[in-house]
């Protein structure tokens, strides 16, 4: 039994080195923890610096367990200061937990005493997106690209193109998608752009979108391109359908 502990304890640790060198940018601070540490910085490096990364999704109640006392927080500052920050923040927590009638509410109450609050239209659009109300998402995205066209370093921009194309607003989504993949290069983008060209009839430039963006990915950082992985296996896809 010990002798299987420790063969099991040892493969998790050379696996967490296994993946650090090979896929973490900072290797270099991660590995001497590795190192030192043993099955504990193992235990470390996997807890607080992989599983993150692996957005795997948590049971509700779990969140709302371990976000319980920022809750309460958000709770009452909301109370106690009432600003449309305030309302913001409570949405998020809100938000996070699952909790998204109640999110919309907060994020609502923030608009209601700042029109123009970008956060709170990002956290109106990013729920609409999710329940599939993708006419109400496209109007909170609209105003909020108005305001700034670089939220969230483009995510804005990605979540408004998901809009369009689910509204199948065709010629509009395909406008602003181009400029999408322009400017931020998002995998994503590239498939929907992909796609429209292709029910154009327009093979050669949703291949050449395609072929673009794998070339980018592949030559990206590790970390990047597993994050693209799924994107990579479509567009791969849809070009073997294209042949």
């Amino acid at each position: 039994m010990i002798g299987v502990l420790a063969f099991l304890t040892t493969g998790f640790w050379m696996l967490m080195i296994f993946d650090c060198v090979r896929n973490d940018p900072e290797r270099n601070t991660w590995l001497w923890i590795l190192i030192f540490l043993n099955f504990p910085g193992a235990v470390i490096y996997f807890l607080f610096h992989r599983l993150p990364q692996m957005n795997l999704p948590m049971p509700n109640y779990f969140k709302r367990w371990t976000l319980r006392q920022a809750l309460w927080k958000a709770e009452a500052a909301v109370k106690n200061i009432g600003k449309a920050h305030q309302d913001v923040a409570l949405g998020n927590v809100l938000s996070e937990i699952g909790d998204f009638e109640k999110a919309i509410n907060a994020y609502q109450q923030a608009l209601d005493k700042d029109p123009k609050n970008p956060n709170a239209l990002w956290g109106l659009a990013f729920i609409e997106m999710q329940q599939n109300r993708f006419s109400d998402a496209r109007t909170h995205l609209e105003l909020l690209i108005a305001l700034d066209a670089d939220y969230k370093c483009g995510e804005a921009s990605l979540l408004y193109g998901r809009a369009l194309f689910e509204l199948q607003d065709w010629q509009i989504a395909k406008t602003h998608l181009e400029k999408d993949v322009k400017y931020w290069s998002h995998p994503e983008s590239c498939m929907m752009l992909a796609t429209i060209q292709q029910q154009e009839g327009d093979i050669q430039a949703a291949r050449n979108c395609l072929e673009t963006m794998l070339a980018k990915v592949k030559a990206s950082p590790t970390f990047h391109y597993r994050k693209n992985l799924r994107w990579v296996k479509k567009a791969e896809k849809m070009l073997r359908n294209m042949a």
